[in-house]
């Protein structure tokens, strides 16, 4: 069986603190008055495959090096920050559209941004060429769902994972959080996540689901 093991976790924390790094702004700031030191221009292009109209809609709008196009960033090693910034938050979003086969490749002057030195130097007659290729991959859908510890009495069904639905990771990490909610409703303040794992099957395209939680003690509730 060709099966990957996949770690979901939140694209974004929904508190998390702006900064910026590089001339990079980082997790949605709107502060456009960082001084960009020894700034790079860099020209993005992006291609999306055979992915659907909502889908490359999606990506393109996602990619912040498509965004902040007319924007520089500081050095030659500020281009490439971007791009692996970039390159997991597109991966990401292949995740939450339950394409878990897809494929980011994001080369900067030619080169691939994994075979890049250290500290590379990049010509700078021209804006700096960086081309993004996504395969988004095949659709996945749910498998097999299994729920363990305090979770094993629970239906899947009511958490909207089921045989064949949506595997999307925003519908997996909801339906995990709302079950550990579910245990604290009962009683359990001390309820908490255990096991969360997603593994897919690249030859039918879906993926099995095991979710586990432990309630802690009881605890009445107050009236």
């Amino acid at each position: 069986m060709m099966a990957a093991a996949l770690l979901l976790s939140p694209v974004l924390a929904e508190r998390a603190e702006a900064f910026s790094l590089f001339g990079i702004k980082l997790w949605g700031s709107d502060d456009d008055t960082a001084e960009v030191i020894n700034p790079v221009n860099y020209k993005p292009t992006i291609e999306t495959g055979n992915a659907d109209k909502d889908l490359k809609s999606r990506l393109s709008d996602a990619s912040a090096l498509m965004s902040d196009a007319k924007q520089p960033v500081s050095g030659d090693l500020g281009v490439v920050i971007k791009a692996r910034e970039d390159r997991e938050r597109l991966v990401a979003i292949l995740y939450e559209e339950a394409r878990y086969g897809g494929v980011v490749h994001i080369s900067i002057a030619g080169t691939d941004i994994d075979s890049l030195p250290p500290t590379p130097t990049f010509s700078h007659n021209t804006p700096v060429p960086v081309d993004i290729r996504i395969d988004p991959g095949p659709k996945f859908t749910v498998g097999k769902v299994r729920l363990e510890g305090d979770l094993a009495r629970f239906d899947a069904g009511k958490y909207d994972l089921v045989p064949g639905g949506d595997a999307g990771s925003r519908v997996i990490l909801k339906a995990s959080e709302t079950m550990v909610n579910d245990l604290k409703k009962e009683g359990r303040p001390l309820a908490k996540l255990g096991q969360r794992q997603v593994v897919a099957d690249h030859r039918t395209d879906t993926v099995d689901i095991t979710i586990s939680a432990t309630g802690g003690l009881w605890r009445p509730l107050a009236r």
